[in-house]
């Protein structure tokens, strides 16, 4: 993914020792019966603070075992996660679309035979029809959650569902605008730093978003105003998508 991370609270001097515990920690397990090891997470986007953390996967032959005690370490204050797999396993078993928007932003540190390598380029790219379907579905499911789902609600009597089913359309109309911009769908915790540094979005997106994403009051008229912006910025997006999938809303709608 070509998101960069430019948080503010980065520490250069903490990454710089993150990234130094990270290489000298796996040179204990670097054997014949490691198949690759890979640095994820913060060490890897550029950036570390006191809230991060050390990620490695470590990938082996299958059978074989590691001198691993546990999957959490303390080291010199810092804590290391160790997420050990087969690599068998690995390249049979199907990979969701978490793992995958962490692999993307993975480093490779040890591939011996290139493996890892091959695994990554097969397990991690963002399929046409994936693309296609993120689009499809983010377009309709979110005017379908956000436009009609809270009506719903509000004739049933309960504001706070009607709210609810605003936010929950809300993570779909994200789902869309990856799709449009042919990346994987990050991590939950990351969902809108990254969508706010995509390339392809709404004309002013981070204003008119955090317009939308206010809540005051959970009132009916709270939700009106939510909808319209929502919305005027939705429909900015319908004829970009449906030139994109060659479809139209209506189309859409058939199929999902």
């Amino acid at each position: 993914m070509s998101t960069e991370f430019l948080i503010k609270s980065s520490n250069p001097a903490l990454l710089e020792k993150a990234t130094r515990i990270a290489k000298e920690f796996v040179q204990k397990y670097i054997s014949n019966d490691i198949v690759g090891i890979v640095f994820l997470g913060a060490i890897v986007r550029g950036y570390f603070d006191q809230f991060a953390d050390i990620d490695i996967a470590i990938i082996k032959k299958e059978g074989s075992e590691l001198p691993l005690t546990d999957k959490f370490y303390n080291v010199e204050d810092l804590e290391v996660q160790v997420w050990s797999s087969d690599y068998k396993s690995e390249l049979s078993n199907p990979w969701d679309m978490a793992k995958r928007w962490t692999y993307s932003q993975g480093q490779i540190y040890y591939d011996p035979q290139d493996k890892i390598c091959q695994l990554l380029k097969e397990k991690v790219p963002l399929k046409p029809e994936e693309k296609k379907w993120l689009m499809m579905s983010g377009l309709t499911l979110s005017e379908w959650y956000i436009n009609r789902l809270t009506k719903l609600w509000v004739e049933r009597g309960n504001i706070i569902s009607a709210h609810h089913m605003f936010d929950q359309g809300l993570i779909y109309f994200y789902d869309m605008l990856f799709g449009l911009n042919n990346e994987l769908v990050s991590d939950m915790k990351w969902r809108y730093y990254c969508a706010e540094q995509l390339e392809r979005l709404p004309r002013n997106f981070q204003e008119r978003i955090k317009d939308i994403m206010i809540l005051s009051s959970f009132t009916e008229d709270e939700l009106e105003r939510r909808k319209g912006s929502f919305m005027e910025m939705w429909r900015e997006m319908q004829p970009i998508v449906e030139e994109e999938v060659h479809m139209t809303f209506e189309e859409m709608e058939q199929i999902l």
